[in-house]
């Protein structure tokens, strides 16, 4: 559903807006430079001739302008989103994301799946890390997203396996919105492992999906370290947990920084690989160290929000195959990992990731010591 505020914008306008933001090569800048010479509508219909006197358009994004506009038709692009009831925000709108709005290139369209006010957020932290966790990341990066979510913090990430998806779901936990920022279209569910938890965000959490991508398009791995600027784009910190040197969370924080916002670094063993990217950070930009959510809450200056509404745990999923034999291991008493590593003979990765699994749907609790019992 397209907001109000999308008024300001004739349907006309509207639909040219999102047909440039399907072209490649001409970009944010020089868009913003053809709507302000010429107007949006005219801008798409500009001949060669005409794009030749507009400053920054020489012969090549003539050409990608030229052969980008063939088979466009902006109506029917507009007409679809409707059709799907997702929004789209334009760098033209007075509700895009002011923050992300300040970036060196900013997406000239959003298209969000939900219904969200972005601007009624006043603060918002981005938690990301490693798709491959060990339990010590598992836990904090649940911890401290359901910390932050608890105190009226809104939080973001990308909506990969491992830490991206613990932060959604302890944010769902903490009862304030998660917005996911997607490398595909928003309407596509990317890994389709995350299904129940796209769901979970736009059904229960009144979160939402966000991308600079138009329904209906594909994940494909050069979208995703462009995906990382939005995710920082839109936050006023972000806290790393886990990865390597190379990993895509150190190119959001890397990203963040450039962006002059606010970087926390968890630290965690000196041997252990997914501890060297925060180390690093530690050491090359002096991200702060973040031992907890409090720590960001304490150098942000974020006060709990009053009247903040508990958000719903994640509802049970019916069980197969290894789960189901976790779960009828686990009784009321505490068992330690080990025990079931022994009953199962599972490898402590997979046995970790059933129980995460487990863990996220509310069937079971992680007690210290690495002792499990069933939920209460």
């Amino acid at each position: 559903m397209l907001t109000e505020d999308e008024n300001k914008l004739t349907e006309e306008e509207l639909a040219h807006w999102v047909a440039f933001s399907l072209l490649n090569g001409i970009g944010p800048k020089r868009i913003q430079l053809l709507d302000e010479r010429l107007g949006i509508v005219t801008a798409w219909n500009a001949s060669p001739a005409v794009l030749q006197r507009m400053p920054g358009f020489g012969p090549e994004s003539i050409a990608a302008m030229e052969q980008g506009r063939k088979g466009i038709d902006p109506a029917k692009l507009l007409q679809k989103l409707r059709d799907d009831n997702i929004q789209v925000w334009t760098l033209k709108d007075s509700f895009y994301p002011i923050y992300l709005r300040n970036i060196a290139d900013p997406p000239l369209c959003l298209f969000v799946v939900g219904e969200i006010n972005f601007s009624a957020f006043n603060n918002v932290a981005a938690v990301v890390g490693t798709r491959n966790p060990t339990t010590y990341g598992q836990k904090l990066g649940k911890d401290i997203a359901r910390g932050l979510s608890e105190n009226g913090v809104t939080v973001i990430s990308g909506m990969a396996i491992g830490i991206d998806s613990l932060a959604h779901w302890g944010a769902i936990e903490g009862g304030s919105p998660t917005i996911a920022v997607l490398g595909c279209g928003p309407d596509v569910c990317y890994p389709s492992s995350n299904r129940k938890l796209y769901k979970t965000i736009l059904e229960q959490n009144k979160g939402a999906i966000i991308s600079e991508y138009f329904p209906g398009t594909q994940p494909e791995k050069f979208r995703f370290p462009a995906r990382n600027r939005i995710v920082s784009g839109l936050s006023q910190a972000v806290v790393v947990i886990e990865g390597g040197v190379t990993s895509g969370s150190l190119i959001t924080a890397r990203i963040a920084f450039d962006q002059s916002r606010e970087v926390f670094a968890v630290p965690g063993r000196v041997d252990s690989p997914m501890s060297e990217g925060p180390h690093k950070l530690i050491k090359d930009i002096k991200a702060h160290i973040c031992t907890g959510y409090q720590d960001v809450l304490q150098e942000m200056s974020w006060l709990k929000v009053p009247g903040k509404v508990e958000g719903d745990r994640p509802t049970a999923v019916k069980l197969y195959g290894r789960e189901k034999e976790l779960y009828d291991l686990i009784e009321l008493e505490p068992i330690h990992f080990d025990t079931l590593s022994d009953r199962t003979a599972m490898q402590a990765g997979e046995l970790s990731a059933s129980l995460t699994m487990l863990e996220l749907a509310g069937l079971v609790s992680r007690l210290p010591g690495d002792w499990y019992e069933r939920a209460k």
